[in-house]
């Protein structure tokens, strides 16, 4: 236990030095909130709500009720405003449903796997989840729920009920696509986006402009380089971004408690099914801030949120069993 409070004021500290030597100071709140401000290394607070099982409960409960209620939103989005015309709108509609959905859908999908209550929203969630994925045209989105259907599969005890569902769900999605012209459009975009290499390039011209010495210790609050010749300092790796204007030591800290203790609770024999989800869940969101999806980083956003209180949960499984010590 001590070891995560520890590293956790480690990231809070070093940041807020960062801040402070290149940021605009604590007189810009915006900047101090943002994404490179303390904002939400403040929220990573939250890793240590679910160190008590009631609340954790609650919690589980509580992302039940969200998936409805933003399942609801897009549903009335769909009636009253459509898709869009073009993907631009789709997204300025659609975006913020279908990145809170997620990360919020997988959760709710696979922990609710063995409660014959939830079995009607588990099937409603993870349908409005990729629904929005389509609708968005994200191709990482969609990559996601594969691999949570992929999971799911494999820990089925009946796998014909299974297939029986996926077919159901398929023939569904095929009669959509034929007799919904938006919803055609989309998908004819998404197939045409998933030959298209997008960040090779980006990656390539970023990593070229690099210093070696801004990976210790960071470019500050605002770095910048040139790509395809207009200056840019967006990047689709979150764990490049983070070393790029952090330094190494706060991005080394947060990987360690994102991605190699769930990957090692992951891989442990005889696991409970509860924290092999829990675990699974981190590993891809460490792959999605790596690029697997590019609208994920470290902000004060809800879905963020829920990425801290399931990790808390999972390093205050791995604090109290000497097995993983």
């Amino acid at each position: 236990m001590p070891k995560l409070f520890i590293a956790y004021f480690l990231i809070l500290g070093y940041i807020t030095v960062i801040y402070l030597l290149t940021g605009p100071g604590f007189d810009d709140l915006t900047g101090l909130m943002d994404s490179k401000g303390i904002g939400p290394w403040l929220a990573f607070g939250l890793i240590f709500v679910s160190f008590d099982d009631h609340r954790y409960n609650l919690f589980k409960k509580f992302l039940i009720v969200s998936v409805i209620v933003i399942s609801i939103f897009v549903i009335y989005n769909l009636i009253f405003n459509g898709i869009g015309l073009y993907r631009g709108q789709s997204l300025a509609q659609y975006r913020i449903y279908a990145t809170d959905l997620v990360w919020i859908t997988p959760f709710v999908f696979l922990m609710s796997k063995n409660n014959k209550k939830l079995r009607t929203i588990r099937v409603f969630a993870i349908f409005i989840g990729i629904t929005s994925a389509l609708i968005t045209i994200t191709r990482s989105f969609l990559l996601i729920y594969f691999l949570v259907l992929v999971f799911d599969f494999f820990h089925a005890k009946k796998k014909t009920y299974y297939v029986i569902g996926a077919l159901a769900v398929g023939i569904l999605f095929i009669y959509m696509l034929f007799n919904t012209e938006s919803y055609s459009t989309s998908f004819d975009l998404l197939l045409k986006r998933g030959v298209e290499d997008s960040r090779s390039n980006q990656l390539i011209g970023f990593l070229r402009q690099l210093n070696f010495f801004d990976l210790i210790v960071g470019k500050g609050f605002d770095p910048s380089y040139y790509f395809e010749g207009q200056k840019s300092s967006g990047i689709d790796n979150q764990w490049l971004k983070l070393i790029w204007w952090a330094g190494l030591i706060p991005a080394i800290l947060y990987f360690y408690l994102t991605a190699i203790i769930p990957f090692k609770l992951f891989i442990k024999k005889n696991q409970d099914y509860e924290t092999r989800v829990e675990s699974f869940i981190l590993i891809i969101w460490t792959l999605a801030c790596a690029g697997l999806a590019i609208y994920t980083t470290m902000s004060i956003d809800f879905f963020f949120f829920v990425i801290c209180i399931i990790q808390g949960r999972l390093l205050y499984k791995y604090s109290m069993r000497r097995e993983y010590r």
